[in-house]
């Protein structure tokens, strides 16, 4: 039943990715045809992550309380009306329109998420989260192939736009038709937003805390690589599409492998991955052959693909309030992916390759920080079983 669950849960969320995955990769090189102002540009990629970070945290805390399907099908109307507004949008405002609209009702990810935690005993949670990112590949992987043909009929958005709303309209129908309400070992009890907030201790600030500094990394690389490409080796449009189809598979491997096995502790786990990401992030800079710059970048997806993967595990501990640990987890991630490129365009927009070199050392400092945090914290050793299984 579980393993029907899982493909099922997979296919809804690798659909809907696909449709992210034509759109993102290319946003910020394509909207500058609607504004040359680095602010605007920053402003329009943090958007979806703003609004995002309004919404999540009550979708899935909703989701608690009414369950994940009614919720995963209110969100994929909303990125369904979304993608259908960024098709024909011709102006930069319709653009930021579409893009909060999505944010706002966004809750896929986190409401899926909370499903697997409901489904998956505790010491499996790691492995189960590693589908979502396994989906991420795919979507990463097949969404730039689409967008590499689409930008061949229009340089706009308007053939990748009902792309992406027909994919995301057949992840609604799967929702509809295939997602079964998971079961619950205890009746879910009414907890206040206030108290729930109270109830979060220090290892879950901790974990948190690295949950941002991973995502500002990510996400600052992620909404810059386009414009890191062009200006780095003169990538066009299409070439950074397939590009990014190519980070989809590596990613898609990497991903794949922490279903079969995670890394304990949790300290030893975000050492190794911060570790990694600031040595992919430097190597990328100081190496000028385009193989070798984009070869170092697969330390950085091994890096985020064990944050991806262990740290949502061990905040789902409790899966009477899975939805709302989710909930914030995406939120957290939602504010760092607001900060990451407004702070990426709004600064260094005239000097992307460097910027990189400065998150490197980012990446040290916050391995360095968090694991005097979480090494600390008195909360450790009563979640160390849920958070790495063996």
């Amino acid at each position: 039943m579980h393993k029907r669950s899982y493909a099922v849960m997979f296919g809804v969320v690798a659909t809907e990715l696909v449709g992210f995955g034509l759109i993102i990769p290319v946003l910020p090189q394509i909207s500058q045809q609607y504004t040359s102002s680095g602010v605007l540009l920053g402003l329009l990629i943090a958007s979806y992550s703003l609004a995002q970070f309004v919404g999540a945290p009550f979708l899935g805390r909703w989701s608690d309380h009414v369950g994940r399907k009614p919720v995963l099908i209110i969100s994929k109307i909303g990125t369904i009306v979304s993608y259908g507004i960024l098709a024909i949008s011709h102006q930069y405002w319709m653009l930021l329109v579409s893009r909060i609209i999505d944010g706002l009702t966004g809750g896929n990810i986190a409401v899926a998420r909370a499903y697997l935690a409901d489904i998956t005993p505790a010491k499996q949670r790691s492995r189960a989260m590693a589908l979502i990112g396994i989906a991420f590949g795919v979507g990463f992987i097949l969404g730039p192939i689409l967008g590499a043909f689409c930008y061949r009929i229009s340089a706009d958005f308007s053939v990748a736009g009902m792309v992406g709303a027909a994919m995301s309209l057949l992840s609604l129908i799967v929702t509809l038709t295939l997602v079964k309400e998971p079961d619950r070992i205890r009746p879910i009890t009414r907890v206040s937003l206030y108290h729930q907030w109270r109830g979060v201790n220090t290892y879950a600030y901790g974990l948190l805390i690295a949950a941002f500094a991973g995502m500002f990394l990510f996400s600052a690389f992620e909404s810059s690589f386009a414009v890191f490409t062009s200006q780095k080796f003169g990538y066009s449009e299409v070439e950074n599409s397939y590009l990014f189809a190519a980070i989809g598979i590596a990613a898609f491997v990497i991903q794949g492998s922490f279903v079969r096995f995670s890394i304990s502790p949790i300290t030893r786990a975000l050492r190794v991955a911060f570790f990694s990401i600031g040595i992919g992030l430097t190597l990328s800079v100081l190496f000028s052959h385009p193989l070798a710059s984009m070869g170092s970048l697969i330390l950085v997806l091994f890096g985020v693909a064990i944050l991806n993967t262990h740290v949502p595990a061990a905040l789902a501990s409790d899966t009477d309030s899975a939805g709302f640990s989710m909930g914030i987890y995406e939120s957290i991630n939602s504010m760092a992916r607001i900060m990451g490129p407004l702070i990426v365009f709004s600064v260094f927009y005239a000097h992307i390759i460097r910027v990189y070199m400065y998150m490197g050392i980012g990446a040290f400092s916050a391995m360095i920080f968090l694991q005097w945090i979480v090494t600390n914290s008195p909360d450790q050793h009563h979640h160390a079983d849920a958070a790495n299984p063996t």
